[in-house]
């Protein structure tokens, strides 16, 4: 069951509340964000719908913020050690593919539950439970329970929080720092 593992990696939290985020370009055409309207505001981005807890009929799985793509710094943190390093595209479009995963796999296939609850904001805290050791089936599966808490003010930071019955915790911080160098040809 990697598909934890691979979540595992990524998750933790921290406390700002975004009610929305506005969009603003600048007289010089760079386009920031901010969570107060900008002289010359525009467009409002409003926060993501919320999830449904995923193992509820109709629940669409967890609702993880969109970042805007780019030139990232992250920070990961594990144990007390960091690692950071720089990163071009979505920084989190893996978690949130693994997260649509295994909301569309956990109960049938593999006896587990996901459930989501909306923190406010583009804020959203995610629990998965695998009470046994075996899917259904018989499988194997990593038994354990998984707390993941992500947190982002605007599509240029966030920050991801996981405690785990089995990993221990995981922290991992991101910030856009500008645009992609484009390959030389």
């Amino acid at each position: 069951m990697k598909i934890l593992l691979g979540i595992a990696m990524f998750a933790v939290a921290f406390g700002a509340n975004a009610q929305g985020v506005y969009k603003c370009v600048g007289k010089d055409g760079k386009t920031s964000y901010s969570a107060n309207p900008c002289p010359g505001s525009k467009e409002l981005i409003t926060p993501p719908r919320t999830g449904a807890p995923a193992n509820s009929p109709g629940g669409g799985g967890a609702i993880v913020p969109d970042m805007q793509p780019g030139k990232w710094n992250l920070h990961f943190t594990r144990k007390g050690r960091t690692k950071g390093e720089d990163m071009c595209g979505d920084p989190i479009d893996g978690m949130r593919r693994e997260v649509q995963q295994y909301a569309a796999n956990a109960k049938a296939n593999w006896g587990c539950t996901m459930t989501t609850s909306p923190a406010g904001g583009r804020n959203v805290n995610i629990v998965y439970d695998c009470p046994s050791d075996r899917s259904p089936d018989g499988r194997p599966v990593q038994q354990g329970r998984w707390e993941i808490s992500i947190v982002s003010a605007s599509p240029q930071a966030f920050r991801i929080e996981m405690k785990s019955t089995g990993e221990g915790g995981y922290v991992m911080v991101g910030t856009r720092i500008g645009e992609c160098e484009k390959a030389v040809k």
